[in-house]
């Protein structure tokens, strides 16, 4: 297996529903785990619970599309710590513009634009690290 099918792989283990895949070759060696939702029972019983990920985005209209992050890693917001953003609020974007940059496993994967519009919101920061589907970007159609 090629490193460069990671991002094919990550979408056929979520696809499958699988919680752990583990491939090795003379190369590489590869896990893939993912933890089991707890039980209302493992829940925590206070209502107060802190979380330093940012919740899901609120009702958006139709008129915008959502951005998610195709698998783990590091967010990039430009090619370089030296250069200005890809992106930010109020840019006009078009379908297949770089909007991000996510690191994963020392490969650069660029996240792009589905469709073209103006930029809404970024709602992740530099250097964050992001979880497989997490929203990363607000489009206005």
């Amino acid at each position: 297996m090629k490193i460069p099918e990671l991002p094919k792989l990550t979408k056929l283990f979520n696809e499958a529903q699988l919680t752990r895949l583990e491939l090795q070759n003379e190369h590489e060696h590869i896990i893939l785990e993912k933890k089991p939702a707890p039980s209302i029972s493992q829940l925590p019983s206070t209502a107060q619970t802190s979380t330093s990920k940012p919740g899901p985005t609120p009702k958006l209209p139709s008129t915008t599309q959502v951005v998610k992050a195709p698998f783990i890693g590091t967010f990039y917001a430009a090619a370089s710590p030296t250069e200005s953003p890809f992106v930010k609020v109020g840019t006009q974007v078009q379908t297949g513009q770089v909007l991000g940059i996510i690191e994963t496993m020392k490969m650069m994967n660029e996240i792009k634009a589905p469709c073209a519009g103006t930029l809404a919101k970024v709602l992740v920061t530099n250097e964050a690290n992001v979880e497989y589907d997490q929203e990363l970007f607000v489009i206005a159609k």
